[in-house]
């Protein structure tokens, strides 16, 4: 159950970074699962799992603009 939530939040981000950054959902997708914040989503220690979506979105994009 917990990895069905958590690849629905994953699913979530990708859509809003497609339609912020006016891309392909599938760009987005690729942009997302090599991005750091991408990768430390698995991973409880980081505690991406309790941000909003809104805000691993812009952490992402601070991320590919640097």
């Amino acid at each position: 159950m917990k990895e069905y939530i958590l690849h629905r939040k994953m699913m979530r981000i990708v859509m809003q970074l497609a339609e912020e950054l006016q891309i392909s959902p599938h760009k987005a997708l690729l942009i997302f699962y090599r991005s750091t914040v991408g990768k430390q989503l698995h991973d409880p220690k980081y505690g991406y799992q309790l941000m909003s979506d809104t805000y691993i979105v812009n952490d992402i994009k601070t991320e590919i603009a640097s």
